[in-house]
């Protein structure tokens, strides 16, 4: 779709938005709107565990992608395919297990189908990032039993926007040599209507590193082949009614970067979404509230091979959400609050080329689902919470001439056979409870049984994926993954004192994982050519534990005040069938920082300590690791303005490090980066 067509998009978008003001501005205003963001959890619901990065701490961290910027939160880490294409994993849980979310609403990618596709989103255009663990991710399906990480704007507005806001954001420097500047502008034009800009642009050099020798016998400090080039634009408007909102967004994203490895593979990237989202609170009615989203994807990115187009992949999608609350009831003492919703999700995929190790598919996924939590309604009283939620998903394949399972062998090619359909009914339930016990602790446990429908690439991918060197294979005769979950947690609070601790355990029947071969079969050649590492998305009973923990408190310090703090997170998954350990799983991790704030100084060092890895099979043990980092800001005022000027200084020992949660075929090529200076300055109005 060219830039004026987008235009176009826009300009219907925003005379929808019209239309809907005119009628609304005749209603009348029922009670102040109340929003809440991404999962909507109650903050007192400790049996859903969930983190809040904002925007600040995304851009002071100059990290260029979404994985990046979280790798080193409670329980998260990424694949850290080189630096531009790095998806969060959760709990040891990657690829179609972690949902990522655009304001609630999904979206539309191949991030899921390799390691080396990169997340259509930047840093700069976010408000913050929720991060939801557990169990209460129920609510969005079996794909996101590993967790949901919803990115949350502010394109739309959710309540009225008083005057003309905005912020302006610069960074340069960092061991990609980044150049990268982004704005934000909010104003409100009156009588409810509020519009929104944001835009961005960002530039990096080949990442800089200790020096080292990759697998191919080469020396050097940059990790080759992983410089890019991106900018993004978007627009939104939004009315507020009184008793609620309604409002559209469309936006454009343009990325073009390396892929480490394969030198003479670069993508070209380009998304463009439309999103439709609204709430209506009512009073004096059977309904609490309604809220609705839907949202448009055009995704494509071509793969460029020696600077020739190459493999094109098309993913077009559309998401919807309505989830309806009831008023609170009362039954044999206990207070009932209920939301009941339905989700439904369809993508349509293509991939046209010679890397086309994937045919084109389809998939419909409808889902209903709903939450009772019910209390005593007394101060300091247990909550009980109960989530069911049913699914029909249907993948369709165009062809499928896939090799014999127990190849590799070329066959007919994925663009070539009969269509393949398979249909699957997942279903999900969780049950919870919450409860204060004084002196400020909390305590909170859930169990839930997830299932999850195998995903399009995991039932038929079969071919060699040039970008991570593997030839990928998948098995049309995958069934539902199925899984159960324990999870207990413990909280405390008590002024600027904090302290959380969970402790989860998983258990799965039919574990999906992409698992190297070893032995006979573990290699595809073809004449002429190396030979390639097979991974099969097999099915294998498998189990994880693990545990998070974190601290944090102030001290006052002459005229300034100190804030320490500590994590600690360890996640354990093998195969319950005598096959070891699985593959990337993260290792245990210590994150201890000491934030002194003075006369708007802040200056926080920041030690990061990572064991070595347990490998799998088919994966090699990575050696752990231990960075040093330092931040110094300061704060400013100028005039009615205010802002920050701050610098980051990364690694500061240079210490060579590599990530065990990166596939072993590309983990030598893409160490992290090496000594590094960071500035940045932060303009908000």
């Amino acid at each position: 779709m060219n830039k004026s067509q987008f235009q176009r998009r826009a300009v219907a978008l925003a005379s929808v938005l019209f239309i809907a003001q005119t009628q609304a501005l005749a209603q009348e205003a029922l009670l102040e709107s109340v929003v809440i963001t991404g999962t909507a959890e109650q903050p007192e619901s400790i049996t859903k565990p969930f983190s809040v990065i904002t925007a600040d701490e995304l851009n002071a961290s100059g990290a260029s992608t979404l994985g990046d910027a979280l790798r080193y939160e409670p329980g998260v880490s990424t694949t850290g395919f080189g630096p531009n294409s790095s998806r969060p994993i959760v709990r040891g849980q990657d690829s179609d297990r972690i949902k990522i979310l655009r304001n609630s609403a999904a979206t539309v990618d191949v991030s899921a189908l390799s390691f080396d596709h990169a997340l259509p989103v930047d840093p700069f255009s976010l408000h913050q990032v929720e991060i939801l663990r557990g169990p209460a991710a129920l609510a969005y399906g079996g794909n996101a039993v590993g967790g949901v990480v919803n990115l949350v704007d502010q394109r739309i507005a959710r309540t009225p926007v008083q005057g003309l806001q905005g912020e302006v954001n610069l960074l340069g420097g960092g061991a990609a040599d980044q150049t990268a500047g982004g704005f934000k502008l909010d104003a409100g034009l009156g009588q409810g209507v509020s519009i929104h800009l944001d835009g961005f642009k960002r530039t990096t050099r080949d990442l800089e590193t200790p020096t080292f020798t990759d697998p191919d016998g080469v020396t050097g400090s940059r990790v080759q082949n992983s410089s890019s080039k991106s900018d993004g634009a978007a627009i939104g408007a939004s009315f507020q009614t009184g008793n609620g909102y309604i409002g559209v967004s469309a936006e454009r994203y343009n990325n073009e970067y390396g892929v480490p490895k394969s030198l003479d593979v670069r993508i070209g990237m380009e998304s463009e979404r439309y999103a439709l989202e609204g709430e209506q609170n009512f009073n004096n009615a059977a309904f609490k509230q309604v809220k609705y989203r839907l949202a448009k994807t055009d995704y494509q990115h071509r793969e460029f091979e020696d600077g020739a187009p190459a493999t094109l992949f098309v993913n077009d999608g559309v998401d919807g959400r309505v989830e309806v609350a009831l008023q609170p009831f009362s039954i044999a003492g206990l207070n009932f609050n209920t939301s009941t919703g339905v989700q439904f999700e369809r993508t349509d995929f293509s991939a046209i080329g010679d890397e086309a190790f994937v045919p084109s598919t389809s998939t419909d996924q409808t889902g209903i689902f709903t939450i009772f939590r019910a209390s005593r309604g007394q101060e300091n009283s247990g909550v009980f919470e109960f989530g069911l939620r049913g699914d029909q998903v249907d993948v369709n394949a165009a062809t499928s001439g896939l090799s014999p399972l127990n190849g590799p062998v070329a066959g007919a090619g994925v663009d070539a056979g009969p269509a393949i359909n398979r249909s699957f009914t997942p279903s999900s339930f969780s049950l919870g409870y919450t409860a204060p016990i004084g002196n400020g602790w909390s305590l909170g446990g859930s169990v839930s049984r997830v299932e999850r429908a195998p995903s399009s690439f995991e039932l038929y991918a079969d071919g060699v994926h040039v970008a991570t060197d593997a030839y990928e294979k998948g098995n049309p005769n995958l069934q539902e993954e199925r899984g159960r979950h324990l999870e207990l947690t413990s909280t405390w609070a008590r002024g600027e004192s904090k302290f959380n601790a969970t402790a989860f355990a998983s258990r799965y029947n039919n574990y999906i994982a992409l698992i190297g071969r070893t032995g006979a079969n573990s290699q595809f050649i073809e004449p002429g050519e190396p030979p390639i590492q097979v991974f099969d998305f097999t099915a294998v009973p498998a189990e994880f534990q693990g545990i998070e923990l974190g601290y944090q408190t102030a001290y006052a310090v002459g005229s300034g005040k100190l804030q320490p703090a500590v994590q600690y997170d360890l996640i354990r998954g093998k195969r319950t069938d005598g096959g070891g350990n699985l593959p990337r799983i993260s290792p245990q991790r210590v994150v201890a920082s000491a934030a002194y704030t003075q006369a708007g100084w802040t200056i926080t060092p920041e030690l990061i300590w990572v064991s070595d890895s347990k490998a799998g099979a088919g994966d090699t043990k990575v050696e752990g690791y231990e960075l040093v980092n330092l931040r110094i800001g300061k704060a400013f005022t100028w005039g009615r303005s205010g802002g920050e000027v701050f610098a980051n200084l990364q690694n500061l020992t240079d210490e060579l490090a590599f990530s065990a949660t990166t596939l072993n075929t590309v983990r030598g090529y893409t160490p992290l980066g090496g000594r590094s200076a960071l500035v940045g300055v932060k303009l908000a109005f």
